[in-house]
């Protein structure tokens, strides 16, 4: 049945954009080319920061020493090969193997270059070796050239598998930040320490390539960690397909960004973009090498990006890999000839003497999924309090920057917000408005309807109330249009009251084109949709915050927030982030928060837990009052009482 609180006729489409236009991973990308030096460095450390959070290491987690064991060495005529057994997090391990030069007679103590050789999703992985992708032949190649390879696992793959599936965890886990592509890029960081922290590895000479799943690897990894000195992800960088795994895409991550942005992290430090006419980097000479190349020109160093095409499919083949050779011999062994890169023939070791797990037992301290999920969830909330209590002055700083990033949403710009389809009606004490709140940045359209009192209170200490109901503005008034007690009080009180449609309610699931929405949210949907997409509750905050600020304006003084049972959640997320606001009010009756169940049945916001969700909103917030009330979980009363007293002292 209609709702007398209808701002759409019966059938018109609301044509909200987070609606009709959802994202994928094979959504083509525009590059926008940054306009100075100073934007570039905004956005680059802007970027790094997303990367770090999405992956769930901000701040980076306390890494404490490494725990390695390099055993099993077999000696070849020109290199040498050993298997490596790297503790990453307490109970899991990186699996792989490492590649050396051998001295020749007379030479030893001599150091040479590392490189991090990451795999991608071919079907033997690290051991894969055939005319399409050999890791080993580049491994091989690359210890014959002089330098020291260390080439590993992703994880579930190979013998990591032992560990963790390569697709492992959900909802709850992502709340903490806990992903595959999280764990591979903290893998390919503790590499790098280890490659590192060996006697003849040259820690200042530091290289990373692999291709597909190993490029995204490449490439996330060079844009967070500035000691790779020179990256060539090949076959991987591309406008129109960022990757289809899911430990290419940890939620969050390319809402606003790509992988051009992503690769474009290495400038200055010399990269080669290997791409393939047979792939989705078909495009490379003519749309990603230029995008990239833009921002080195902006840097003065427009000759340390490079470019090769190879004419085939999706490869690491031996055309890709000698292209690699010649590009780390130029910033590595510049003295030396190029025939000295020339791939040579090549025998792959069995495969029980590349296995890490052969002939080795699986780690006494290897924790299952779930108790690796358990130790991983109580050390990051630790973490948390730990830097509040450690670093006061600084940790609201810092949270307050993961919070807005993990939220993804702001309050408008003023100028951008526009009302469209606007009714007026007179009712028995108090006159409605009925219309469209737009956000011309956002592509939000939030059906809207403004209560205003015959006799509104000139010493109103806020300008009006935006009342957010469960079940939208609909939920406010009864099934004749009249004011339910909630909204009675306040016109009473004469306030003026704004009611609105959050993302998902109402107006918006009488939508048909709401339903393409929510398929694309299940697991047989839309693949990796809080990649590319906000959540509803991110959505809902942001409509949040739409609401706040043109209800401030509108009336020249700052709206308070209040959030009904069902709601209250959504504006206390809100909270921190409604600057413009007098303060918040939030019921948050009704939710158990108890392992997480409330944040991941009706809250979810990847990556939410472990930026300090409310506590980090009220934290933000500061003096800016916020109250709350029905919130039975002791735990979570304590830690919202102690960032109130916090947020009083700022």
């Amino acid at each position: 049945m209609s709702s007398p609180a209808n701002v759409l006729a019966e059938g018109e489409r609301l044509n909200d954009k987070r609606v009709t236009e959802i994202k994928t991973y094979k959504t083509p990308w525009e590059f926008e080319k940054p306009a100075s030096r100073d934007e570039w460095s905004a956005k680059r450390e802007r970027i790094r920061r997303k990367i770090l959070i999405s992956c769930g290491l901000w701040p980076m987690v306390d890494k404490g020493p490494l725990k390695v064991e390099v055993f099993e060495k077999k000696e070849h005529e020109d290199y040498t090969v050993e298997k490596v057994l790297l503790q990453t997090f307490p109970g899991y391990y990186a699996t792989g193997n490492l590649y050396r030069p051998k001295p020749a007679e007379g030479q030893s103590g001599q150091t040479y270059p590392g490189i991090l050789c990451p795999h991608g999703h071919w079907p033997k992985g690290r051991f894969n070796n055939d005319d399409k992708a050999s890791v080993p032949a580049r491994a091989i190649n690359f210890a014959r050239q002089g330098y020291v390879c260390f080439t590993y696992d992703m994880v579930g793959y190979g013998d990591n598998g032992v560990f963790l599936g390569h697709d492992f965890g959900g909802a709850r886990e992502r709340l903490w930040g806990i992903s595959p592509a999280g764990f591979q890029l903290y893998t390919s960081i503790r590499a790098l320490d280890f490659l590192q922290s060996l006697p003849d590895v040259d820690p200042g000479r530091i290289a990373c390539t692999g291709a597909s799943g190993g490029g995204t690897q490449t490439f996330l990894l060079s844009a967070v960690d500035d000691r790779v000195k020179v990256a060539a992800p090949v076959n991987m960088i591309s406008a129109h397909m960022q990757g289809g795994c899911t430990c290419e895409n940890p939620p969050g991550l390319r809402l606003d960004i790509n992988n051009m942005d992503i690769g474009a992290m290495m400038a200055p430090r010399p990269l080669l973009l290997v791409c393939a006419t047979g792939d989705w980097t078909k495009n490379t000479p003519t749309v990603e090498f230029p995008a990239i190349k833009s921002v080195y020109d902006l840097l003065d160093r427009g000759e340390r990006v490079k470019m090769h095409q190879v004419d085939a499919p999706h490869n690491y083949n031996k055309e890709s890999r000698e292209a690699v050779y010649q590009a780390f011999a130029k910033a590595f062994y510049r003295e030396r000839p190029d025939s000295d890169f020339a791939e040579k023939d090549y025998v792959m070791d069995a495969t029980d003497d590349l296995a890490v797990l052969a002939r080795h037992p699986v780690p006494e301290d290897k924790l299952e999924a779930e108790a690796l999920f358990a130790a991983l969830r109580e050390s990051r909330s630790k973490a948390y309090w730990d830097y509040l209590g450690k670093y006061p002055s600084a940790a609201e700083r810092v949270f307050a920057a993961a919070y807005r990033e993990v939220l993804a949403v702001q309050e408008p710009n003023l100028e951008d917000i526009q009302v469209a389809s606007l009714t007026k009606e007179e009712a028995k004490g108090f006159s409605r408005e009925k219309f469209i709140l737009e956000d011309q940045r956002t592509g939000q359209r939030v059906p809207a309807n403004l209560y205003l009192p015959k006799r509104i209170d000139a010493k109103r200490k806020f300008g009006g109330v935006v009342l957010i109901h469960p079940a939208g503005k609909a939920g406010v008034v009864d099934e004749s249009g009249a004011p339910g007690p909630e909204l009675k009080a306040y016109l009473e009180a004469g306030l003026p009251t704004l009611a609105i449609d959050c993302l998902g309610t109402e107006e918006y699931v009488n939508d048909a084109s709401w339903t393409a929405r929510v398929k694309a949210q299940q697991p047989d949907g839309t693949p990796h949709f809080s990649t590319y997409n906000l959540t509803d509750t991110q959505g809902r905050v942001q409509d949040i915050l739409l609401a706040e600020s043109w209800l401030g304006e509108r009336f020249k003084k700052p709206a308070e927030i209040v959030g009904l049972p069902g709601a209250g959640a959504w504006t206390l997320l809100a909270h921190g982030l409604a600057t413009r606001s007098s303060g918040t009010q939030s019921d948050l009756s009704g939710l158990d928060f108890t392992d997480d169940k409330a944040f991941v049945e009706n809250l979810f916001v990847p990556n939410l837990r472990q930026v300090g969700d409310f506590v980090s909103s009220i934290l933000i917030a500061g003096k800016r009052p916020a109250e709350w009330t029905g919130l039975a979980d002791e735990t979570m009363k304590k830690q919202l009482e102690e960032a109130k007293a916090r947020a009083g002292k700022s």
